[in-house]
């Protein structure tokens, strides 16, 4: 058979047909790589924009720790990053566990009223209750959401939900709509909008706890104001009580020196009211706005007093298991009260000298120093300078604490001063009882200015205190109640004209009877014989007065 040229293949194809076939399958399945190449690059290109934007938003949100301006940054990332018209955000109240609205956005920024919303709640309650965001970018395609009501009537097509959580506890919702079908996100986006929901979640918790911190800290702050005002108020030495010839020259130099830095030394008899001095040398000068440090020097053994005023570092000693600041370093740019100065060992004074001298202390176990601003008022009722020439205080030291010296009078020396301070401790005392505020009677009055008051000011204040909690309301302080200040020797005392002669002579007998028995050692037999009275009939009296070696 003659060969005519025609080259067919099995198939009946000719080489030609076939290898353009070929040709177009190969260019069709290039084509469609291609695409899809071209599609997961878009793809990845719109994740990674996604990001960017979400990193951008994460940015600001943690700039700001106010709330309001919080909430409305995230409103407004949420709208901008999903192409919303709309951006809705729900906190969780903290008591109630229930959603409240915070805050509703236009696109443009706009505040909306929270009720345009009302129809998507069913949207934020499902959120809130499954944790997991909504992303629904094709409304008409969603079986759940296509039919509803709310979603028609708003002609809604685009919807995300975001729960906000913290530490697997819901803080809030944030949601977006949208009357156009997102071509930004899809379901794939989901991890993304979780990580920025927790973002937030935490920025708003942060703000939050700030904010409450900031209240604290205000109320603190008034406080401390009020406080600063009420201190400075009560230690006004123009209010204080003393109208004798001395206590007015007192005051005097205290209007002199209160503004100076200049150290002060007050002397005088326990209970004659050296700290309130202190206090009022503080509040009137130009340092009341800090603090006024105070240490008793007596009530201290050495090392543990040496480390309260210079403080220590930490392993200087056993038990030293962190840094401590001392009181001078406390009381910077304030003052500081060293009360029984004069029971302070020689060893420390050497200390205390080099502290007032340079203006800077040293901590236990540091070789550097710390400068201080402190101004230093001290307090003792020995005679220093009787100890300074007995040799147990130091004499550089005396000379440098007293500068400005102030000598309390008893307050025997100052009887002038006894009613006043009275009358100051009951108005004080009843308003503390909540009662009303009696009088003192006659009787009282001359009690208390024949009384010797060893105890001086603290022993009066005690002497009122006392006397009002045994009145039980009375409009008036009575003998009764002040009968334990009497002595034997000044029964006339007793004589009162407002009282019966019966309250009088029941006083006597007490007194009487309560200093015999003090004079013989509270022995029955003994006072019996020295009263001239039987045992028993000691023994009736000292029942009906409850009289025992404890008053």
């Amino acid at each position: 058979m003659a060969d005519n040229g025609d080259h067919k293949k099995e198939d009946g194809r000719s080489p030609d047909i076939f290898e353009e076939m070929d040709s177009e399958i190969g260019s069709i399945d290039r084509e469609r790589k291609a695409a899809e190449r071209e599609s997961a690059v878009e793809d990845l290109e719109r994740r990674f924009a996604i990001i960017e934007t979400l990193l951008h938003v994460s940015t600001s949100i943690n700039s700001t720790l106010n709330l309001q301006e919080l909430l409305e940054r995230i409103v407004d990332a949420v709208v901008e990053i999903t192409g919303g018209n709309r951006g809705y955000l729900m906190l969780r109240d903290p008591d109630s566990g229930e959603l409240t609205p915070a805050l509703a956005r236009s696109e443009d920024g706009n505040e909306m009223p929270h009720n345009s919303f009302d129809l998507s709640l069913s949207v934020i309650r499902k959120v809130a209750e499954t944790r997991e965001p909504l992303i629904i970018t094709n409304v008409g395609e969603d079986e759940d959401l296509k039919d509803k009501r709310s979603i028609v009537d708003l002609n809604i097509m685009t919807v995300i939900a975001i729960p906000l959580q913290f530490e697997e506890q819901l803080v809030g919702v944030i949601y977006a709509d949208s009357d156009r079908i997102s071509e930004t996100f899809s379901s794939s986006d989901i991890s993304l909008m979780n990580a920025f929901g927790s973002q937030a979640a935490v920025a708003i918790e942060n703000a939050r706890r700030h904010g409450e911190l900031q209240k604290i800290r205000s109320s603190l702050e008034r406080q401390n104001i009020s406080l600063r005002e009420e201190l400075a108020g009560k230690y006004q030495f123009s209010g204080m009580v003393g109208r004798s010839q001395s206590m007015q020259s007192i005051f005097e130099v205290i209007r002199k020196v209160a503004s100076l830095s200049t150290t002060v030394l007050i002397q005088g008899e326990t209970g004659t009211g050296k700290e309130l001095i202190a206090k009022a040398i503080h509040y009137n000068g130009g340092r009341k706005d800090r603090a006024i440090v105070s240490v008793n020097c007596g009530a201290l053994p050495k090392d543990i007093l040496e480390s309260e005023l210079f403080g220590y570092k930490k392993g200087a000693f056993t038990g030293a298991d962190h840094d401590r600041a001392g009181l001078f370093e406390t009381a910077h740019r304030g003052t500081l009260f060293l009360d029984e100065i004069g029971e302070m060992p020689v060893d420390l004074q050497v200390k205390l000298l080099r502290a007032l001298q340079d203006g800077e202390v040293r901590r236990l176990g540091e070789d550097y120093s710390r400068s201080v601003d402190v101004r230093v008022v001290s307090a003792t009722n020995r005679d220093l300078a009787a100890e300074v020439e007995k040799g147990t205080f130091r004499r550089d030291l005396f000379y440098r604490l007293n500068v400005v010296p102030i000598q309390l009078p008893p307050l025997r020396d100052r009887r002038e001063d006894i009613l006043p301070l009275a009358g100051f401790f009951v108005e004080k005392f009843a308003k503390a009882m909540k009662r009303p505020q009696p009088t003192i009677s006659r009787g009282a009055k001359e009690l208390l200015l024949q009384h010797d008051w060893t105890g001086n000011v603290r022993e009066l204040e005690n002497a009122i205190e006392r006397a009002l909690a045994l009145a039980e309301g009375r409009d008036a302080l009575d003998v009764p109640q002040f009968e334990h200040l009497a002595s034997p020797n000044n029964l006339e005392v007793f004589i009162d004209e407002e009282a019966s002669l019966k309250a009088m002579l029941t006083g006597w007998e007490k007194e009487v009877i309560r200093k015999m028995l003090i004079k013989n050692s509270w022995n029955v037999s003994r006072t019996a014989t020295a009263l001239k009275v039987s045992r028993q009939q000691l023994h009736n009296k000292i029942r009906k007065y409850d009289l025992n070696p404890i008053i």
